[in-house]
């Protein structure tokens, strides 16, 4: 059965809570997803937000860590309603894009709203209204929104039980540190190249700019047999470029992190891999592609030289 999509906005929805008083209750803590029906709304088709999340209070400002995908947030808000933006990692060849969200109390629930997005690879922002309200009824907390389906908004909520089990904290952003560099400074890569080197052929194949990543292809023939190949991509990650290596479709990807680039060329490294450790690729005079491959900056380069094909 194929579960319909979600937008969540906030609508008028029936009094489906404890009425409010001045005592905030405490939320602090591992939230788990169940099974459990809401009161008095349906069932979310899937958790309104994640399967997992944890919030911790410091003075004025809340935390909110959230698992997303292989990777975790974790986001502060400021109670008095100011917005924060942050960055949400996108698929291995897609760029981040940026979210703008408030979080703060109103009487005893505590309300996300998300009020905008800036898309993958930049652009204007989209303005949203988008509130999902969070509410400790019992030992649980409900978070609620609502579902549009068929042109038909539906109340919406997830009961969330405590847990003992604190979420992994969020991986270190200094592992893809580098200047600051956006998908546009790589895009003169972009195009099919090719060439001879010796008795094989080298290509490689990357698409234009777009979404905050390239996508590319390489490959080497030895006359009409496949020598080798790799898939590979560029994305904008945490400020900067990463390059994405995968010989022989293997996978997980290797990264090499952006360390220097001008107009004319890019190099990204990497120096705890075992070979190579630097990738560079370099746009000559004549507008052919030089790509190199060495063991670390200061060793002798494995070089090749790429004509336009279109």
């Amino acid at each position: 059965m194929v579960k319909p999509a979600i937008t969540l906005v906030f609508g008028a929805t029936a009094a489906l809570f404890f009425s409010a008083s001045s005592q905030r209750p405490d939320v602090n803590g591992t939230w788990v997803a169940s099974t459990d029906a809401p009161p008095g709304v349906a069932a979310a088709p899937s958790p309104v937000l994640g399967p997992r999340l944890g919030l911790r209070t410091e003075g004025d400002s809340i935390t909110l860590t959230r698992p997303r995908g292989d990777d975790v947030l974790a986001v502060k808000y400021k109670l008095d309603g100011t917005p924060s933006t942050y960055r949400v990692p996108g698929r291995l060849c897609e760029g981040e894009a940026q979210v703008i969200e408030t979080l703060k109390w109103e009487e005893t629930a505590l309300v996300l709203n998300l009020t905008g997005r800036v898309p993958a690879g930049g652009g204007p922002a989209t303005s949203f209204n988008v509130r999902r309200v969070m509410r400790i009824v019992g030992d649980t907390l409900v978070v609620q929104g609502t579902m549009n389906q068929a042109g038909k908004v539906l109340d919406i909520a997830t009961v969330y039980k405590r847990s003992p089990d604190a979420i992994p904290a969020p991986k270190p952003a200094a592992a893809f540190t580098g200047p600051a560099a956006t998908i546009a400074d790589a895009a003169w890569i972009g195009g099919v190249w090719s060439g001879p080197n010796g008795s094989v052929t080298v290509e490689e194949r990357w698409t234009p700019a777009a979404s905050g990543g390239m996508i590319g292809v390489g490959r080497t023939l030895r006359g009409a047999a496949l020598a080798s190949f790799e898939f590979l991509c560029i994305a904008e990650r945490n400020g900067t470029l990463v390059y994405a290596a995968m010989p022989d479709a293997r996978f997980p990807a290797t990264f090499f992190t952006l360390t220097s680039f001008t107009p004319t060329s890019a190099t990204f490294e990497n120096p705890s891999h075992d070979f190579p450790k630097l990738i560079r690729y370099t746009k000559l005079a004549d507008g052919s592609l030089e790509t190199a491959i060495s063991a670390g900056p200061t060793a002798k380069p494995t070089t090749f030289v790429l004509k336009r094909e279109q």
